[in-house]
């Protein structure tokens, strides 16, 4: 699936649940694509780093919605996939091979939760996940064939980057590792504001967030051959516009590890 129809996907899903977009926040691999499309600005190769689309859900829910997105979803193209053989529910659904999937923290009161997705939807409980949903911006995104506009919640940068550098080391495997780094040196290579991202970060630590966070990335970036550097060069692959990719990687990490050592003591 080529790039210009993954993003057309993506903006068809926006339209489909766009009466629920202001208790949905977008999180997950497309935020390199929002961030440096619609929030910075800037034209870049190819931001599309996933195909999947994942909305957190709090339960601050704003408002009783006389549908369930599960409700509004299943009465259009949208398809069922079945977590268990031998149960109809839960499910998640596919917009054509794409998954529009949903998260939130396991202390949620779930059930403020489901009166807007539906109970016939899986919902992912992900441990720290309330950071996100707690420091996030709105922006506007624009599909440019439909030329049409909506306002999206998404995690402010410097939660994203953050939050990133306290989960990554719980994932699975070395692949999903990769990629999580990979979104972090995204944001850390291209913000054009990174002393303001870096002041966010350096209050967070004042604040007691994510303690782990320090730790994690000394652990994976305390040296240019270090395993946080090979991870992500790995996934930047050959770059037109860097002689030394895994230099710029080690340099960029430095400072946030700089940053993050001036804001311990609290």
């Amino acid at each position: 699936m080529n790039v210009e129809k993954i993003e057309a996907i993506f903006f068809n899903v926006l339209e489909d649940i766009c009466d629920y977009l202001p208790d949905l926040t977008l999180v997950g691999g497309w935020m390199p694509y929002v961030y440096s499309s619609f929030l910075w600005k800037m034209f870049l190769r190819n931001p599309v780093t996933t195909v999947d689309i994942d909305f957190g859900v709090d339960q601050s829910v704003t408002r009783d919605y006389s549908r369930t997105i599960f409700e509004t979803l299943s009465s259009l193209d949208y398809k069922e996939h079945h977590l268990k053989m031998d149960r109809m529910f839960p499910v998640v659904l596919y917009k054509e091979k794409i998954p529009v999937e949903f998260i939130t923290y396991p202390t949620v009161d779930i059930k403020a939760i489901e009166k807007m997705v539906g109970q016939q939807m899986q919902i992912n409980k992900i441990d720290k996940f309330d950071f996100l949903l707690k420091h996030r911006i709105s922006i506007s995104v624009h599909a440019k064939k439909k030329n049409k506009s909506f306002l999206i919640n998404c995690p402010k940068p410097s939660a994203f980057l953050y939050h990133k550098g306290a989960t990554f080391i719980d994932r699975e495997n070395k692949e999903k590792q990769a990629k999580d780094l990979y979104y972090m040196y995204f944001i850390l290579r291209y913000a054009p504001d990174m002393d303001l991202i870096l002041r966010e970060i350096f209050q967070y630590r004042q604040e007691g967030h994510l303690i782990s966070v320090p730790d994690n990335m000394d652990k994976f970036f305390e040296r240019v051959s270090s395993q946080g550097c090979l991870l992500v060069e790995q996934e930047n692959g050959p770059d037109e516009y860097i002689h030394d990719v895994r230099h710029d990687i080690f340099d960029r990490f430095k400072r946030l590890r700089e940053t993050l050592q001036r804001g311990g003591g609290n």
